[in-house]
């Protein structure tokens, strides 16, 4: 590669797909030749590593990185792709390129943490530079903390201690640099650990966890329904960042209404994956002039909260498997396999529910009024684990994450930070009156489910409840009782 100055840069994307507001990648172009590269990850045996991603997640980084590598193209960047252990791939492709520096933007949770920890200390002892960056939080976990405490356990305080905070500018994008000529890509193309995009099995139907914890195995549903909502990319995302203003007028008292299409800003797949960072949405919210500010703060506030769940994530390294408020390691949740099957497919015989798991399955995304209603049914109506839950959101959100998914699911669980308490069951029924009043959102998606229960099937008798709402938010109180008593003493 012709290089205009001497140094040569790794840039290892993760889950920031874009080049706007990318510290390590400005950061890189501004002492030479960059090179990009993305890895599918496995995580390691010892769970060293980021969580695997689900169907739904799989696919949309696919149409992502298939539009970062463009992007990049155009500034004269390579994007490689690998797939396997970043433990081995990193360093061997620092050594094959020869680069003289690696730099990444920083990632939160505890597995990845340390793979990363790990992968520095591999490189640094090889005699390269290793650089992290912010780019995924507007607060870094280890600078905020009350006083006296290691970290915040509830939302609120946590808001209050930084919402003023400066976050700096948002950087524009780097400059061009000179593309690689055609024997060097294949080069690059020689080396044995680049695979091409489409070799990565990001769009294959398969397992995607590892351990108790796997995700369903699944199959390309999302050709036919998910494919058909959404257009993946920074591209796009910096489209719908300019028509930010959209959902956040109205949103203090529209928010929780699911059958309005402006009432969110649907730009949560976009945070998730980094196409726009979250000091670029706060900048933008900041600068809209024609909206209320209890709208515009309202919607910060939310921008905030994933700000709490990652901090959350980042102290507590088993969140996605272990009570967060350890007297619920006892709690008497049912196995009712048959229970779970009804709940996934969308066949509860309850509307809101099985509109909701619909509206999941078609397009990857469910309204957040709506999440909150299916979590608990399933943790107390039904008293099932929040794990069943958790996991096949997992696998069926385009925008679940290592901390705003399992964190989400403890505070509906009752056993989260911050929780709603036990006792606070979200009954369906009224949900839906109140938010959904003339059923416009029901009506939407009610069977069109993986349970593929038509609306006939439904008149013809074939929509009872599996469970009485009464009578099992009942049976939900009795056993929080019994683990009170069990666990008395317990403190989070």
């Amino acid at each position: 590669m012709s290089h205009d100055r001497d140094s040569l840069t790794l840039v290892w994307f993760r889950d920031d797909l874009r080049v706007e507001d990318h510290e390590a990648l400005t950061a890189a172009c501004g002492d030479g030749q960059v090179i990009g590269l993305w890895i599918r990850e496995c995580r390691s045996d010892d769970g060293l590593g980021p969580r695997p991603l689900g169907g739904a997640a799989r696919w949309w980084a696919h149409e992502s990185l298939r539009v970062l590598e463009t992007e990049l193209a155009q500034l004269g960047i390579p994007l490689l792709f690998a797939a396997g252990s970043a433990a081995d791939i990193v360093p061997q492709a620092a050594a094959d390129l020869k680069v003289d520096a690696v730099r990444w933007s920083r990632r939160y949770a505890p597995a990845a943490r340390r793979l990363d920890a790990q992968i520095k200390t591999d490189l640094a002892d090889a005699g390269r530079a290793v650089h992290s960056h912010t780019g995924a939080l507007l607060v870094e976990p280890w600078t905020v903390s009350p006083q006296g405490g290691d970290f915040y356990k509830v939302f609120t305080p946590f808001f209050n201690a930084v919402r003023d905070r400066s976050v700096g500018d948002s950087l524009p994008a780097p400059r061009t640099q000179s593309s690689p000529t055609k024997a060097q890509r294949q080069a690059f193309a020689g080396h044995s650990w680049v695979r091409d995009l489409d070799d990565l099995g990001l769009l294959d139907g398969t397992d995607t966890g590892s351990g108790s914890f796997a995700s369903a195995r699944t199959p390309q549903w999302w050709r036919t329904t998910v494919a058909g909502h959404w257009n993946p990319g920074c591209r796009e995302a910096a489209r719908e960042l300019d028509c930010l203003s959209d959902g956040l007028d109205g949103y203090a008292d529209s928010h929780d209404v699911p059958a309005d299409p402006d009432s969110t800003s649907g730009l949560s797949p976009r945070l998730r994956f980094g196409e726009l960072s979250p000091r670029q949405l706060l900048a933008a919210a900041l600068d809209i002039p024609e909206v209320r500010d209890d709208d515009r703060q309202a919607w910060i506030r939310q921008l905030y909260w994933r700000e709490f769940s990652w901090d959350l994530t980042y102290h507590l390294p088993a969140v996605e498997s272990e009570p967060m408020r350890p007297e619920f390691a006892s709690f008497p949740y049912e196995d009712d396999p048959q229970a779970l099957d009804h709940w996934c497919s969308g066949t509860t015989g309850i509307d809101l529910v099985d509109a909701g798991m619909a509206q999941l399955w078609q397009t990857g995304w469910m309204h957040n009024r709506v999440r909150m209603a299916t979590a608990s049914f399933l943790t107390k109506n039904l008293l099932l684990h929040w794990w069943h839950g958790e996991q096949w959101f997992w696998d069926t959100l385009v925008d679940a994450d290592e901390a705003n998914n399992p964190v989400s699911w403890q505070w509906v669980a009752g056993c989260g930070a911050d929780a709603a308490p036990y006792f606070r069951i979200f009954n369906p029924e009224r949900q839906c009156e109140r938010f959904d009043p003339d059923r416009e959102y029901v009506g939407r998606w009610l069977g069109r489910g993986p349970g593929d229960l038509t609306q006939a099937e439904r008149s013809g008798g074939d929509d009872e409840p599996i469970v009485d709402l009464r009578t099992s938010r009942q049976a939900a109180l009795a056993a929080y009782d019994r683990m009170k008593n069990e666990s008395a003493g317990s403190n989070w």
